[in-house]
């Protein structure tokens, strides 16, 4: 974690690596550029039956609006995307 620190990122531990599947693509904390205090509400939010779906979702956007392969979607909107799953 001093590592994180001291390339300028917050470190956070966010638990055991059994564990890890609360920031895997479908969960709340998942691209979604949240702050240190707002990670582990998004992290306690995570609902592993739910991730698949909701993965799948967020590639139907950008499958929908980019043409994969080609085109790299702009980070501020994969950001809105994956918000927008949890609101």
């Amino acid at each position: 974690m001093t590592l994180v620190e001291a390339t300028g990122f917050d470190a956070f531990d966010s638990g055991t690596l059994a564990e890890s599947w609360r920031h895997q693509p479908g969960s709340p904390a998942y691209c979604t550029d949240l702050t240190r205090s707002e990670l582990p509400a998004a992290l306690a939010r995570a609902e592993r039956d739910r991730l698949a779906k909701r993965r799948e979702l967020a590639n139907a956007v950008f499958s929908e609006r980019y043409e994969m392969g080609k085109e790299v979607p702009a980070a501020d909107f994969v950001i809105r995307v994956h918000r927008a799953l949890f609101m």
